[in-house]
């Protein structure tokens, strides 16, 4: 486990009135994972502890690496730890303001298609607008075809009429070239009064078959209105086809917009597979360093129990200077180790000081959860808080607890070996530690498990960076992944009003188409109803106008005869 941790230096009194320098080391914070959190505790060092930490000065930061007993296996300054952090953190707030950056430029392209798109939107409402009008029209064009089939019902009634005049026109002709002939055989003999008369009747009958001047004039103004409203449906028609075409290349125009819009979300969409397929290869690399982890833990863990099982056979002389001791004044050795055992009696009532107080914390835990089960919902927040603070006060107590007993075991092994050269020198005689031979096995153990340690430490270290790098990759992906979907169902929008339209259009060309059908056929009886009008006009105006003058000029030269 990893502490952050202030040095605290201090004197202390020793034997015989001697001032010792002694180190505190206050833990800040605790590793949790990746995370950090803050504590407060003191860690226990050892002799060996107090010497690592000789180099730093009071008050200076550090971390402090401990075994799964809670002993100090490496210090070293956390200065670098916490500038690199600093760095994180400032490169974090870096990456967050250009993501931020990012996302305001999108939001204002969001926001300008947004308005483009409602523009285009209002317009296309207009053009809707203006068809709807267009097909009000056309309703009001098939109430006037109504009326023009009416006034084309009246045009035949008249046709009959001028037919039927027609051919008693032909017929009184027919009779009048009779007695005109006649006329002329008699031309030399006397007209008699009878004959007069006759031909006077004549020539009134052959006045009033002419067509009457208010009827022919009707008639032309019955063909000027239909004519009228034709040319007034022929130019809603050509309206109508002018905004048709308008609104047909308005639809072209939004259809070729959308085109490159279409191909760039395409390899927008063709980019993020391709950065799917890079946080693939990372999350795999992420759990094959996880496995790799699991695997050194396992072994570090098989390390430590072997390292743990050899040190009570190999003894206390594999960690005390027997030569130097054998060397030493006998005086100072047995001063030395009545140090040693006056410390070891010291720290086994502080070991059991601690004991108790796990004892009492676990106490207070088991009353806590006593009282939570039978608090109320607004009672048991609090409490379950407090809960949570001693469970974790309890485990950093715990963790140290294990460490301590350790160095009980290594203090009491220690005592005992310098108690051993003691008696030696005295003259009492010791046999020799049988785990002596151990010793070389026991060195190779924790080399082999510093070994071990390092590697963890630099596979940790690649997995944090590749953890890093997928979960920025992961948030890009997440971020890109709603920009395409949001990208694609505007596009989808567009495309699917643009579909809507383009139908109705086709519905107004179907109208327009049929209207035209129904207009041509009546456009083309109303010409040929002008022509048989001026035909029969001009036919009664010159013809039947000299027969008539003809005849009175006749019948004057007759009457004269």
């Amino acid at each position: 486990m990893k502490y952050l941790a202030e040095i605290q230096r201090k004197q202390k009194t020793g034997f015989l009135g001697s001032t010792m320098l002694a180190f505190d080391v206050n833990v800040l914070a605790v590793q949790r994972g990746e995370m950090w959190v803050a504590t407060s505790a003191n860690l226990h060092v050892t002799a060996n502890d107090e010497k690592r930490m000789e180099s730093y000065g009071h008050g200076a930061l550090v971390l402090v690496e401990t075994n799964a007993n809670n002993q100090v296996q490496q210090v070293q300054d956390a200065k670098p730890h916490v500038m690199g952090i600093m760095r994180q953190l400032s490169q974090l707030q870096e990456k967050l303001q250009q993501v931020q950056e990012e996302s305001t430029e999108m939001q204002q392209s969001l926001m300008m298609q947004a308005q483009e798109f409602h523009r285009r939107q209002m317009e296309l409402e207009d053009r809707l607008l203006q068809v709807e009008q267009a097909e009000e029209a056309m309703a009001g064009l098939e109430e006037q075809q109504r009326q023009m089939q009416a006034f084309q019902t009246e045009i035949e009634a008249l046709q009959s009429e001028i037919q039927r005049k027609e051919t008693a026109l032909q017929q009184a002709w027919g009779q009048l070239e009779q007695e005109r002939s006649q006329l002329e055989t008699n031309r030399l003999g006397v007209l008699t009064e009878d004959i007069a008369q006759q031909m006077t009747d004549c020539l009134e009958r052959l006045r009033q078959s002419q067509p009457a001047g208010d009827t022919l004039g009707q008639w032309q103004d019955l063909l000027t209105q239909e004519q009228q409203f034709l040319e007034s449906q022929w130019r809603q028609v050509e309206q109508g086809r002018g905004e048709a075409q308008q609104l047909q290349a308005h639809i072209q125009q939004q259809q070729e917009s959308l085109t490159p819009q279409w191909s760039q979300l395409q390899a927008r969409e063709a980019q993020l597979l391709t950065q799917e397929r890079l946080a693939t290869h990372w999350q795999t690399e992420c759990d094959q360093l996880r496995q790799r982890l699991a695997e050194l833990e396992q072994a570090l863990k098989l390390q430590e129990q072997t390292c743990q099982q050899l040190k009570p056979l190999v003894g206390a002389g594999a960690v005390v200077d027997k030569a130097a001791l054998l060397a030493m004044n006998l005086a100072d050795l047995e001063q030395e180790v009545a140090d040693k055992e006056e410390s070891l009696s010291k720290f086994q009532s502080y070991l059991h000081e601690q004991e108790e107080e796990l004892r009492m914390q676990q106490e207070a835990i088991d009353e806590i959860q006593t009282r939570i089960q039978q608090a109320n919902d607004y009672e048991r927040i609090d409490l379950e808080n407090e809960l949570e603070s001693e469970q974790q006060n309890y485990q950093f107590l715990e963790a140290s607890m294990q460490g301590q007993r350790q160095t009980l075991l290594e203090r009491e092994a220690i005592a005992c070996a310098y108690r051993e050269i003691l008696d030696q020198r005295q003259g009492r005689g010791t046999p020799e530690a049988k785990g002596s031979d151990l010793e070389p096995i026991l060195r190779l153990a924790e080399q082999q498990y510093q070994i071990l340690q390092q590697e963890r430490q630099t596979q940790a270290q690649l997995l944090q960076e590749r953890q890093a790098q997928l979960q920025q990759c992961q948030e890009t992906l997440a971020q890109e992944r709603s920009a395409c979907a949001q990208q694609r169902q505007t596009l989808e929008h567009q495309q699917q009003e643009l579909h809507q339209t383009q139908q109705r259009l086709d519905q107004l060309w179907g109208r327009l188409n049929a209207y035209q059908e129904l207009l041509q056929p009546r456009q083309d009886q109303l010409d040929q109803t002008w022509h048989c009008y001026h035909q029969f006009s001009q036919g009664a105006s010159q013809g039947q106008t000299q027969a008539v003058e003809e005849l009175l000029g006749l019948v004057a030269q007759v009457a004269q005869a």
